[in-house]
């Protein structure tokens, strides 16, 4: 990657998209319309908007999921296609909303942690992939003699856990996480902030965290992009957007704001602990 730029970054996204209307006609609609964004190294981007604003979208054209319609995307100042798409999805990976949608039902915990090693061709670790999936469960929080059991037998959290797991197995510069706690009771939640945060100190990840929740964002952000149909229309670092928003749509987001402090390492240890599911 290239001196100073920024680890990932989008210029001029664009993506258009057909649907049918009436009478058997095809009009096209944009969900993301002219969007740049930087993500830099250690940091944490927040994404944050209304559902349908376009922040999901946005985020699977910066992971090439999806191809913009217009403009590119840049790791390190450089573009990657075609056969270079291995050493991009190498550098960038996803956590998914809902853990159990994005796990597959039918493998067990060992295959689906190992999978993005073996499908990027990385060298096999000295102690095999079992070991190295045992490694990886540690240091989620999640128990390594679990390997063998199917997602089906575990919580909201631990599923989220193993996603997790599989995202950092491949050692990324930048984990997009796509609405990454939503779907997770708060006390869990917070525990699952905790985790990221330990992971990016300890690894110097970079975060593009997609989220509608500011209470979520309060906790782990350090800069803010505001999304409203399909256009940025406000960024800035945390203090900045929560103390003195310029626009009158974060106002309104920030309004809508639970009074509520998610609990830290110490706090979030009381909190019930994240049982199998039955």
């Amino acid at each position: 990657m290239s001196g100073n730029a920024p680890v990932l970054a989008g210029k001029n996204l664009t993506r258009r998209f057909s649907r049918r209307a009436s009478f058997g006609r095809t009009e096209t609609f944009t969900a993301v319309d002219d969007v740049s964004l930087e993500l830099h190294s250690g940091e944490t981007l927040a994404l944050v908007g209304e559902s349908g604003s376009g922040k999901s979208t946005t985020a699977r054209m910066l992971a090439q999921l999806i191809t913009p319609s217009d403009g590119t995307v840049e790791l390190g100042g450089r573009q990657y296609a075609g056969r270079r798409l291995g050493e991009f999805r190498r550098q960038v990976q996803v956590v998914f909303q809902d853990p159990f949608s994005s796990l597959n039902p039918r493998h067990r915990v060992e295959q689906i942690i190992s999978a993005p090693m073996r499908y990027l061709d990385l060298p096999k670790p000295a102690g095999g992939w079992t070991a190295r999936v045992k490694e990886l469960m540690e240091r989620v929080g999640l128990n390594p003699d679990h390997s063998q059991r199917f997602p089906s037998q575990f919580s909201g959290g631990q599923a989220q856990r193993i996603g997790i797991a599989r995202a950092i197995a491949v050692e990324p510069s930048v984990v997009i996480c796509d609405e990454a706690v939503s779907a997770l009771d708060v006390s869990v939640q917070a525990r699952v902030l905790e985790l990221l945060r330990e992971l990016q100190q300890q690894d110097h990840y970079s975060y593009l965290f997609i989220t509608h929740d500011l209470a979520v964002v309060r906790e782990i952000a350090h800069r803010i992009a505001v999304m409203s149909q399909g256009k940025i229309v406000e960024t800035g670092d945390r203090q900045q957007i929560f103390t003195n928003p310029q626009q009158e749509y974060t106002r309104t987001l920030l309004a809508a704001v639970p009074q509520i402090k998610y609990q830290r390492a110490a706090a979030a240890g009381q909190a019930a602990p994240e049982t199998g599911r039955t």
